[in-house]
């Protein structure tokens, strides 16, 4: 069984644990929200210049 702890103790556990939560997002927010803008500034528009020349160079049947 888990030991009894007096409430201050885990008043001061709850705030720590709080603690490192905040400086862990600190540390991997900042990543996220660089993939995701690196994502928009570099992927969509390769990902719409693809399609733009994929239709404009579809044979659709015609013969030359």
């Amino acid at each position: 069984m888990m030991k009894e702890y007096p409430i201050v103790v885990r008043i001061l556990a709850v705030i720590g644990l709080f603690l490192v939560g905040s400086l862990l997002l600190s540390i991997v927010g900042p990543i996220f929200a660089g993939l995701i803008k690196l994502f928009f500034k570099i992927a969509i528009p390769l990902a719409l210049a693809y399609l733009l020349v994929n239709w404009l160079t579809k044979q659709r049947g015609r013969t030359y």
